[in-house]
């Protein structure tokens, strides 16, 4: 059985910083180098389409859009670029894409500075997890059935629209599907990252991208002052707490677990809070431990040696402040893209958390019949209050599980 690697965790926080710097040169390989590159690529792939497709849904201008950017992406690189040096552990850093998903609506029913309030509140809330150490606990106390069934409704309009978008470009969908699936099947590393690539040809081909007012600019942040409404807090606040939660913080501390690392859970979630709060007025709440590109950079592919796999963590934090500094370039990019492009994009991204989340909703068969109302409710759009359906999804959901199993509800 393989050693469990603590790395640098008993040093104290700048004397571990200084160790890893020392020997970051002996840790540095091509391996490492290509990993750590590879998770940007694929985070600035499928994850940022979803996010276009949240500010087209809110009607932001192009520069809080880039500055939305800009903030998510410094966000994701400080966190891992500071984790991965103190503790010598290779930990990625993101924004959670699910949490992003949810303002295509969120932003259709709120104003923007209620979702920077709901952003604010749902921050607060994983700071106070993170700094008293309750993160396993609610996990467990958290009926992860009714949670997933409630991601699954929310991410469910993003998985239609890759056909409605191949049905507008029949040839731009259905090669980014084909490729998506044989490079799944192949066991390609970054199947979406391909799919994007083999879009972006063909809208080429087919003349639909202008590239010629693209410019090298940085991007500049712009600070919008929350306001707080009783309704974002339900219907936005949260979903998004529970989301990173269960969706981003606990599968990405399992994955680190299931390489034999012993990451430090409270520190990971108090980081993240801490970073969304210092965010959230710049709409980059959400800042999380990765859980869907991290195996890229945390597996032996990216170096044989796990002593020596921080390195990866590293090149990723410093790329992702590196791409903040150009999110205005990088947005200016999409802008020029064809709409069926990302909106196939952003489905095929979040296809695998689909099928995960309905997956998980139903395997439990003493809350199945609550998930799936959980799912229907959710999926239906209905608000009432000010409040709208992921809150009464789960609300509904509890419910069904208190009548047909009273008494049950928190002894998963």
């Amino acid at each position: 059985m393989a050693a469990i690697e603590s790395g640098t965790t008993e040093l104290k926080p700048a004397k571990a910083i200084l160790h890893n710097l020392k020997t970051l040169p002996e840790a540095a390989s091509w391996t490492g180098l290509i990993s750590g590159l590879l998770v940007v690529f694929v985070s600035t792939t499928g994850p940022i389409a979803i996010l276009y497709q949240a500010a087209a849904a809110g009607d932001l201008s192009v520069d809080l859009t880039n500055s939305w950017l800009f903030t998510v992406f410094l966000g994701s690189g400080l966190f891992g670029l500071y984790l991965s040096l103190r503790f010598a552990m290779p930990i990625i850093g993101t924004w959670a894409s699910t949490t992003t998903a949810l303002l295509v609506t969120g932003l259709v029913d709120h104003k923007f500075s209620d979702v920077i309030g709901a952003y604010f509140g749902a921050s607060i809330l994983l700071l106070i997890v993170g700094m008293t150490g309750l993160f396993e606990k609610i996990i467990k106390v958290i009926p992860q059935s009714l949670i997933m069934a409630m991601l699954a409704g929310v991410l469910l309009s993003f998985g239609l629209r890759i056909f409605t978008a191949t049905q507008v470009n029949p040839m731009l969908g259905m090669a980014m599907l084909l490729i998506y699936f044989t490079s799944r099947k192949l066991k390609f590393r970054a199947p979406v990252l391909l799919a994007f690539f083999v879009g972006l040809s063909i809208a080429i081909i087919q003349s639909k991208i202008q590239l010629s007012n693209i410019e090298l600019s940085p991007a500049k942040p712009i600070w919008v002052a929350p306001t707080f409404s009783l309704g974002a807090f339900f219907t936005l606040s949260i979903p998004i707490f529970l989301m990173v939660m269960t969706t981003q913080n606990a599968p990405g501390i399992v994955l680190l677990k299931a390489v034999n690392y012993r990451p430090p859970i409270n520190q990971i979630v108090t980081l993240g809070g801490l970073l969304s709060i210092l965010g959230s007025g710049f709409a980059g709440a959400g800042v999380n431990v990765s859980s869907m590109t991290a195996s890229i950079a945390i597996s032996p592919d990216s170096d044989p040696n796990p002593k020596k796999r921080y390195f990866s963590g590293v090149v990723c934090g410093l790329a992702y402040c590196a791409a903040a500094v150009f999110a205005a370039t990088i947005s200016t990019m999409y802008r020029s893209f064809p709409i069926e492009l990302p909106s196939i994009l952003a489905g095929i991204a979040l296809l695998p958390i689909i099928i995960n989340s309905l997956t998980d909703s139903l395997a439990d068969s003493d809350f199945r019949d609550a998930a799936a109302v959980t799912f229907l409710v959710t999926i239906s759009g209905i608000s009432g209050w000010g409040v709208g359906a992921p809150f009464w999804g789960i609300l509904a959901g509890l419910l069904i599980h208190q009548i047909t199993h009273a008494g049950k509800i928190f002894k998963k």
